[in-house]
């Protein structure tokens, strides 16, 4: 199984779990985002990443929102689910659950804060795509998971079996680029692509298959730049890149740590500004904080509106 056995490609999202004041589970407005999502013509979805906390779920939570998703998209789009753990049994588990629950494929980072050797790397990745016949995708997202994996190393993970793709999420453009090099004939390579280097590297031919996007913050226009690109619309589709250039170097500003966002925690400010755009994006869960001070839902209001974007 490979890149060949997918038709993975354009802009997926990666939708917020939204949560209630108290805690709970938005079940009802989780759902609404999936379906917003699908609405606006994404082109694939994924489930339970870094964007919709994961790492604040129970592990019957995260089966429960796997289902919620399976049934809401039902069929209309490809759907990854995370299935990131500190151990590899635990990863499996879900991986199980999300076959059995009628997901397309499941995603994995490294173990969080395990820092694992190459070798070790290798034997959870076999763990866990040992556990289900599914496609799956590697994720590399060192900012979050304080793990890069290496692009060699990627290359020696892409012989597991049914790995097929990668969301190569490093900040480093030159990491991108040798991954597409270095793994673009066998897996699928999603990066950060809608921009003008996506458009370049697409128009050309280089390489590089798609953008997982946390959220859906310019809706119909995200999945779009995909379309005028592989139509040859440069034009259009160059100037959507600018517009989201724009508005996300205001929603990120000087990004000390590489992460979080310029009024706060990456979740909970893009929560706030789904609040603001009338989508249920609900509140964050601790320890995430949300992002309430007036004057910072003030500059994210102001950014939206830049964009185009009506709030409510």
């Amino acid at each position: 199984m490979d890149r060949n056995d997918v038709d993975w490609k354009g802009y997926w999202t990666a939708p917020v779990t939204p949560f209630t004041a108290a805690g709970a589970v938005d079940e009802g407005a989780f759902a609404r985002v999936v379906e917003h999502a699908v609405e606006q013509g994404v082109h694939g979805i994924l489930v339970n990443g870094s964007t919709g906390e994961w790492f604040a779920q129970t592990t019957e939570e995260r089966r429960r929102l796997a289902e919620i998703a399976v049934t809401t998209v039902a069929g209309r789009v490809p759907l990854a689910i995370g299935v990131s753990c500190s151990t590899a049994a635990d990863a499996a588990a879900l991986a199980l659950h999300a076959a059995e629950a009628g997901a397309t494929s499941v995603m994995s980072s490294p173990p969080p804060m395990a820092r694992p050797t190459d070798a070790e790397l290798v034997a959870y990745y076999e763990e866990v795509a040992a556990a289900t016949g599914l496609p799956m995708w590697l994720y590399n997202f060192p900012q979050d998971n304080a793990h890069n994996i290496r692009v060699d190393l990627i290359a020696r993970l892409a012989d597991i079996p049914n790995v097929v793709a990668i969301k190569q999420s490093t900040p480093d453009t030159r990491e991108l680029l040798a991954t597409i090099e270095a793994v673009g004939d066998r897996l699928v390579v999603f990066g950060h692509l809608l921009s003008r280097l996506g458009l370049a590297l697409i128009t050309s031919g280089y390489g590089g298959d798609g953008h997982f996007g946390s959220g859906l913050l310019l809706g119909r226009q995200m999945p779009e730049f995909f379309e005028r690109a592989w139509a040859g619309d440069t034009k259009g589709a160059g100037e959507i890149a600018d517009r989201f250039e724009r508005l996300m170097t205001g929603m990120l500003g000087a990004r000390v740590d590489g992460y979080n966002w310029a009024f706060g925690g990456m979740q909970p400010t893009l929560k706030a500004a789904m609040n603001l755009l009338g989508q249920p994006g609900g509140y964050p869960r601790r320890p995430k904080l949300p992002v309430d001070d007036p004057r910072d839902l003030a500059a994210i209001r102001a950014l939206l509106e830049e964009a185009g974007l009506t709030c409510a």
